[in-house]
């Protein structure tokens, strides 16, 4: 049980070697960005729901339930960061929390109560129970530095709670703690990743010296985490590090170095889509109002206080910056209504503020009060144990007299025991005698019983060694079938790969004509009447005759284009010089704009891939976007190539009919669906469909150590 429980947390980081994780795909990676996509964020949800559901129907082992609990603590992120629906974060954490009791498994205990922390402190606000959670949650940790990266997010939590409540000390404290740890290293985290958690550390302490009024650290402390999230922290990091800095410098009023820090946030707010999570605009409308640009300060104080629920602090800059806007144009009577709503607003922050502090006060007073009843306990254990000393020690004295009287008694009846012992060896002689007698009489009797033991085993073992040597040769036969039958599947699988090997080869082959032949046959017949149409509409005078030869130019130039454009998809030219990436990108644009609008989206540093693997990884894709143009009757459809650091994984998703569309192409049967699978496996890469009434998402992962079967293909491309 104790190796089992040790094991669990090495399971759920990932270093199991025997996981079942090849039965499940993994869940996609949460898009920070795209979180305000709610039919992006409905589809992750239904994925994992799903995956969930079928784990929970599989047998308890260490696997399967760490894939469950991986699927729950997805959920509850997902959640989290899905601000409409955030609640549901609770319902996850719980169940996730229960199921990993019953299993005794702390690491996802803790994280569950992560999940719970950050929604009372974020969302609820309710800094007392994010508190109490913490604490809870150090207290389980194991002594060993497997759960370094649990106690990090515990430090920093501490940390932002003890400067919310205006307890430096303790936040500083608990931010050194975090830092310490990363000095050590974290499980499962690279150099860049460190680097990130530093930069977050040093945003951290920039904010507590700022609460302070400590310009000069605060200040320090901002760039430091300004250029260490600069290239390994995601956009919204990014962004808020420059609202914490166009903030501080609004605070000192540099207007000019706040106005700076304030329009690169606005930047990356407009980009990503989340405008209601900056402070951007507060701040902008207080830098522009100070400037003395009223318009820009009335235009951003309006954006302000035009958001669904803006909270407290940027209404309390959109407020001060009007009033300051209506005092420089001396109209009082809107100065006096934005004071009047800045103070009340001001009020109810400062009763905030001051009701966190309370809650600090009576959490110390707290802490105080059992320290005092821990040590009370400490000194009444010590006088227990005192007593318990004392008794010992009269029980001692005690025994001791006891002792004396016992040998006193003893000597005075020696004499008695020396006569009973006379006696006793009398009657120990006669015993032993008669049990001599006995002892003959039961030796005779066991020699007789081993002869025939020994009879009886002879038997027994030659009856065994016959049965033995019988199952040897059975299980010696039972190999070699299960020998051959292995030799006969390999064969059969190399022979299937050469089919495919064939089939794939032939097809390109079949393509590279057809275009040739299209491009130079069929082009130059095109080209031939078009020239010998012109030469004809010279002679002709008859103004009908001659509209009715020039109606046939556009048709003509039609023809031309379109024999190109399918000429050029059956075979792209240049694709060995270009690369998938390029050519996937002209394919995309070279979409006609209706019924479906295509998007193109690229991630990563571009990896170059065997010219075969690239090659049947654009026929898939072209095949997929033939689909959605032809059945899927989609508004809107996008391709994505995320280059990873092991793989490249290409996304086409588009809002069509998806489930309903069940019995055709687009569905799940037809040729082309059978061609792409074809084509995925020939260059060792996977592929999945994920079909829902939203629409369909196809995923296709190939690694860079993938190698096809085949030799390579040589790219000819038709003349353009």
């Amino acid at each position: 049980m104790r190796l089992i429980r040790f094991l669990l947390p090495l399971v759920a980081l990932g270093w199991w070697p025997f996981s079942s994780q090849a039965q499940f795909q993994p869940l996609p990676k949460l898009s920070i960005n795209r979180r305000a996509d709610g039919a992006y964020m409905d589809s992750l949800a239904q994925l994992a729901k799903r995956q969930y559901h079928a784990l929970s129907k599989m047998p308890h082992t260490v696997q399967h339930d760490t894939l469950r609990f991986q699927a729950l603590y997805y959920l509850g992120g997902l959640y989290k960061w899905w601000y409409s629906r955030r609640d549901s974060t609770l319902h996850f954490s719980n169940e996730l929390i229960n199921q990993a009791r019953q299993s005794r498994n702390i690491y996802f205990i803790v994280n569950g109560k992560l999940l719970q922390e950050e929604y009372y402190r974020n969302g609820a606000l309710n800094t007392p129970q994010a508190l109490r959670l913490n604490f809870e949650m150090l207290s389980l940790l194991p002594k060993t530095n497997l759960y370094d990266g649990l106690r990090y997010r515990i430090n920093m939590n501490l940390g932002d709670l003890y400067s919310i409540t205006k307890d430096y000390t303790n936040a500083l404290h608990y931010l050194d703690q975090a830092h310490q740890l990363l000095l050590h290293g974290l499980p499962n985290v690279g150099a860049n990743g460190i680097t990130a958690l530093r930069g977050a550390i040093e945003q951290h302490i920039g904010a507590v010296y700022k609460q302070q009024d400590n310009f000069v650290e605060s200040e320090k402390h901002y760039v430091a985490a300004e250029k260490l999230l600069g290239d390994y922290a995601s956009e919204s990091s990014r962004a808020f590090v420059y609202d914490d800095l166009g903030e501080l410098y609004l605070k000192y009023k540099r207007y000019e170095q706040a106005l700076h820090y304030a329009k690169k946030a606005e930047a990356i707010w407009d980009h990503i889509k989340t405008p209601a999570e900056s402070h951007s605009w507060g701040t902008l409308a207080c830098v522009y109002a100070g400037l003395g640009q009223d318009e820009q300060a009335v235009h951003y104080a309006q954006q302000v206080l035009g958001l669904p629920q803006p909270n407290k602090f940027i209404r309390e800059q959109a407020y001060m910056a009007l009033y300051q806007v209506a005092e420089h144009q001396k109209d009082w009577k809107n100065l006096a209504l934005h004071y009047k709503k800045y103070i009340v607003v001001r009020d109810s922050i400062a009763e905030s503020q001051h009701s966190l502090e309370l809650v600090s006060i009576e959490k110390q007073a707290e802490y105080d009060r059992l320290a005092l009843q821990s040590q009370q306990q400490q000194q009444l254990q010590a006088q227990r144990l005192l007593t318990l000393q004392k008794q010992a020690e009269l029980d001692r004295v005690r025994a001791s007299a006891e002792a004396d009287a016992f040998a006193r008694k003893t000597r005075l009846s020696e004499q008695q025991r020396l006569l009973d012992n006379e006696r006793a060896k009398t009657l120990l002689n006669r015993q032993q005698t008669a049990q001599r007698f006995q002892q003959q009489a039961f030796e005779q009797q066991a020699l007789k019983q081993e002869n025939r033991f020994q009879q009886n085993f002879i038997l027994f073992s030659t009856s065994s060694s016959l049965l033995l040597l019988g199952v040897l040769i059975l299980l010696l036969f039972l190999v070699r079938l299960r020998k051959r039958k292995a030799e006969a599947d390999l064969r059969l699988a190399e022979e299937r790969k050469e089919v495919d090997a064939r089939i794939i080869h032939t097809q390109e082959a079949e393509r590279r004509r057809l275009a040739a032949d299209l491009h130079d046959d069929l082009g130059g017949t095109l080209a031939t009447l078009r020239r010998r149409l012109d030469d004809i509409r010279l002679h002709l005078h008859e103004p009908e005759a001659a509209q009715a030869f020039d109606a046939l130019q556009p048709l003509i130039q039609k023809s031309s284009d379109d024999l190109r454009r399918i000429a050029h998809n059956l075979m792209p030219p240049e694709f060995s010089r270009i690369g998938l990436l390029h050519t996937i990108r002209q394919l995309v644009q070279s979409q006609p704009a209706q019924p479906t609008r295509f998007s193109f989206i690229t991630s990563g540093p571009e990896q170059k891939l065997p010219l075969e693997t690239e090659l049947n990884a654009y026929r898939i894709v072209s095949e997929l976007l033939q689909n959605i143009s032809k059945h899927a009757q989609a508004n809107q459809a996008a391709v994505q190539l995320l280059y990873y650091d092991d793989r490249l994984t290409i996304t086409v998703e588009d809002d069509g009919l998806g489930s309903q569309s069940a019995s055709s192409e687009y569905g799940h049967t037809g040729i082309g669906l059978k061609n792409t699978n074809l084509r995925a496996e020939y260059i060792g890469a996977t592929l999945w469909r994920d079909v829902s009434e939203a629409g369909t998402l196809v995923v296709l992962n190939i690694p860079y150590s993938t190698s096809v079967y085949a030799p390579r293909i040589t790219q000819s491309a038709p003349p353009d």
